[in-house]
């Protein structure tokens, strides 16, 4: 059971697929039968810290390492967020380049969106690419709410 984002999760293996994956504890609605059963051991090279580093608010999904380019100002929620060992380059005076090992999925998007253009993806151009069709859906949104009214 882990604390993450102001919620408790049951971190486990799906018998039926061999992943790993997390259950709210709040939104469990009744015991589970497998509670009674012997627990799976989890796989060799599984890392505890690792996976919360990388699955954003415990939703898990296609994993992979993405590039950012950050503003200087942000090097604190860098850390905070993927911890000391984060990789980093300087990019140029204002800002760094960070290499993450993320679960990309609209979680992972809204959290570069919350930093207002401070935190800016540059690769791999498949998870850029997602994140800018993401942004453009829901702009397209809201201009056309706004042009209704």
């Amino acid at each position: 059971m882990v604390w993450n984002g102001d919620y408790y999760y049951v971190v486990g293996v799906f018998d039926y697929k061999q992943e790993i994956g997390s259950f709210r504890v709040d939104r469990i609605a009744q015991c589970p039968v497998i509670l009674d059963d012997p627990a799976l051991a989890p796989p060799a090279d599984f890392d505890i810290n690792e996976y919360l580093n990388t699955a954003f608010r415990m939703y898990n999904s296609d994993q992979c390492n993405v590039e950012l380019i950050c503003d200087n100002s942000v090097m604190d929620s860098i850390i905070d967020r993927f911890g000391a060992d984060v990789t980093t380059y300087a990019n140029d005076m204002t800002s760094f380049r960070a290499i993450v090992h993320v679960a990309t999925s609209h979680i992972f998007y809204s959290w570069v969106f919350s930093f207002g253009g401070l935190v800016r993806i540059k690769g791999p151009v498949e998870v850029k690419n997602a994140y800018a069709e993401m942004v453009k859906v829901a702009a397209k949104e809201i201009v056309n709410e706004f042009q209704e009214q």
